[in-house]
């Protein structure tokens, strides 16, 4: 015979090995929202450098906004990126977080250029 309530406590009981309640700490162990950057593609790239922290994320948004042949991608050799880029529609490239020094990124046929400029984390005063 169940007593009043004792539904309920065997529900609590239960919940977070069934998942029935999220964690208190869900939002802990998630990784920053990767940084946001507008590349325009006219005449090269604006801006051709970017510099960002190590080990953070970064979102790149090409807006190609010229019909030249030679735009039409955008090729990140060392990490094995190459996107298409339709003019006048956006397109986001999503990089990995990386380490200090230089990823550099180019057209298809490497007249226009760009770098992104991974620095260091400064060190905090304590």
């Amino acid at each position: 015979m169940w007593k009043p309530g004792s539904l309920i406590a065997a529900l609590l009981a239960l919940s977070p090995a069934v998942g029935v309640l999220p964690p208190m700490n869900a939002h802990a162990g998630e990784a920053p929202t990767p940084r946001e950057v507008q590349v325009r593609v006219e005449r090269g790239y604006n801006p051709a450098r970017i510099e960002v922290r190590e080990g953070e994320r970064v979102r790149l948004t090409f807006l190609r906004t010229e019909y030249t042949p030679c735009t039409k991608e955008v090729v990140f050799p060392t990490l094995g990126i190459r996107e298409e880029l339709p003019p006048h529609q956006p397109v986001t490239v999503e990089l990995p977080p990386q380490k200090v020094g230089e990823v550099e990124f180019h057209c298809g046929m490497k007249m226009s250029r760009g770098k992104v400029v991974v620095t260091p984390h400064a060190h905090e005063a304590h």
